[in-house]
Formats: structure tokens, sequence, C-alpha cells
């Protein structure tokens, strides 16, 4: 019995598992140069941290020869706000940085090849802050124990999860 079971409660976690997880990171290729970007958080707050990972492949070999630039813009401003090179930290580029007021922003990535002064690949991005939270109570003023621990359906997950368990406990006893 606990064999057949395996099938149904892998679906079921594939099932639970947010489909936003896997929209943190984006790939371009331009040029022959392939770029894998992540940002995160996927929701932005004034004053939170933002993280920046940027990995270059050029003919399947990391590229670790450019120079990245990080510049954001608030809305319907011509001069950033941020502007500065990305480190490089092994083989990606990393940078963190955190948006002082909310708003809509617009956040660019430059990339140049160092040997050829013309070619630059931009990826633009917009990004809207909101304003921080109030964590009067530990950040859980807005839900309860099931809906932080299951999601948005809580209850219904945290029901779901103790229809699965308890059988499952029943039977490796």
């Amino acid at each position: 019995m606990y064999t057949k079971m395996m099938p149904i409660f892998a679906a079921l976690c594939l099932l639970a598992l947010p489909l936003n997880a896997f929209a943190l990171e984006q790939s371009f290729t331009q040029n022959g140069l392939k770029a894998l970007i992540k940002l995160t958080p996927d929701e932005l707050v004034a004053g939170k941290k933002v993280d920046l990972v940027l990995k270059l492949e050029k003919d399947g070999q990391t590229a670790t020869d450019r120079k990245v630039t990080l510049e954001a813009y608030g809305k319907e401003a011509s001069e950033p706000t941020i502007k500065r090179e990305v480190d490089l930290l092994d083989d990606e580029y990393v940078d963190s940085w955190s948006f002082e007021k909310p708003g809509d922003y617009k956040v660019v990535v430059s990339i140049a090849d160092p040997q050829k002064s013309g070619e630059a690949l931009h990826y633009e991005v917009r990004a809207s802050v909101g304003a921080a939270k109030d964590a009067g109570h530990n950040g859980h003023e807005e839900h309860g124990f099931f809906s932080h621990h299951f999601g948005k359906k809580g209850w219904w997950m945290g029901g779901l999860m103790l229809l699965i368990m308890v059988p499952m406990m029943l039977i490796a006893l």
C-alpha cells in the first residue's frame, strides 16, 4: 500500500509548489553571449535588500572578462539613483542594494566587452517597490499559522497535509 501511495504523494507535492518560485530568474542570448540573471526577492520593499546574480557564458565557457554595470532609475528620471560596477565573485557577477523609497523603478544591467568598446548588452526590467510593512507581530500580522506555513490556501493545505500524513504514519506503525 505504501508504494502505491508514493506517486500520488509526489504529484500532490508538485501541485503544492508555488508557481512564482520558478519566475525569479531569466536568461537571454545575444551575440553568442548567454546571460542568466537572477533578481531576488520577487516582492520588492523599500529599505529591504535586493540581490542580483548574473552568470555569463560564451561558447559554453564561463565569461568573467566583461564589465557589468548596474543602474536604477526612478519613474520618469533621467539620472540614475544607483550607478555602479557589479563585482565579480568566483564565476558570477553579484551585487546587493536597497531602494530607499516606494515607487516604480527601471533597473538596467549593462554588459560590456572591454575589447570591443562599441558592443554592449543591456538588460532592463521594471520594478515596483512597495512600502515597508509594520512588523508588529514579527511579520505575521496578516496571516495565521497555517497560511504562514502552507501559503495562501493555508487551512486547505493544512487539512490536505493531515489527510496525507496521518494514514502514512499509521501505516508506518
